[in-house]
């Protein structure tokens, strides 16, 4: 008696001896059902194949069939997310958005703002810029601040009062209320998107030389009616 196995492997050997460039070691749903009706053609009446042998080998090639169905659909799903993605990122293009983060660029002597919120009155205060390094080239002290929202704007100079070069440097706020706790305030940068780039197989915004996640973004900024707001008061 033959079975599904040992059918295959001589269609593969019989395939291979006549067929090169159309070979191929992919069963597919016609050619499980051509084998299974040989396979029942050519077995031995007096002995039959087994019904749970039979069934199983069907359960198998269902099972076989939904994974493949399965891969399938998720190779599609994701292809459409990253279309979507891409669809949705060109879309921020010239608007200006607030996203978690704490990294900032200079340009040109100019740094960009970065937001900061203190959940507890602090007694001290310090915003300590690090280049690309994780080098501290400034450590500038706020002084006591009570909670709240606040924005630093760093002058692009070191220590010793040089300024630095140009690029994307990192600002972090710590915090150190009366008992001498220490903390870390959250950070918010802002900018106006230029770009979209894509990186391992998801799309960024580009907001200068910084690269912001769309999970980061907390705030679409309607620098329009900021301006509008501005002016009749």
């Amino acid at each position: 008696m033959s079975s599904v196995s040992s059918l295959l492997d001589s269609s593969y050997t019989t395939d291979t001896s006549t067929t090169t460039s159309s070979s191929t070691t992919d069963l597919g749903k016609e050619a499980f059902l051509q084998l299974l009706l040989t396979q029942l053609t050519y077995q031995d009446p007096l002995d039959p194949m087994d019904d749970q042998d039979f069934v199983a080998q069907l359960a198998q090639f269902s099972s076989l069939e939904q994974l493949t169905n399965i891969s399938t659909g998720i190779t599609e799903l994701n292809e459409n997310v990253l279309e979507n993605q891409m669809f949705s990122a060109v879309q921020f293009i010239g608007k200006t958005i607030r996203a978690s983060g704490e990294t900032i660029q200079l340009e040109e002597g100019e740094a960009s703002t970065i937001h900061y919120t203190i959940a507890d009155d602090a007694e001290t205060v310090l915003a300590n810029v690090l280049d690309e390094d994780g080098n501290v080239v400034r450590t500038v002290d706020l002084g006591g601040m009570n909670a709240g929202e606040y924005d630093f704007v760093w002058d692009g100079k070191d220590s010793d009062g040089n300024v630095m070069d140009d690029g994307v440097y990192t600002v972090t706020i710590m915090t150190q209320d009366a008992d001498g706790n220490a903390g870390v305030a959250s950070t918010e940068i802002e900018g106006k998107v230029t770009g979209v780039e894509s990186s391992d197989g998801t799309y960024y915004l580009r907001v200068g030389d910084v690269l912001v996640s769309f999970s980061n973004i907390t705030e679409i900024v309607d620098e329009d009616a900021a301006e509008t707001e501005e002016a009749t008061t």
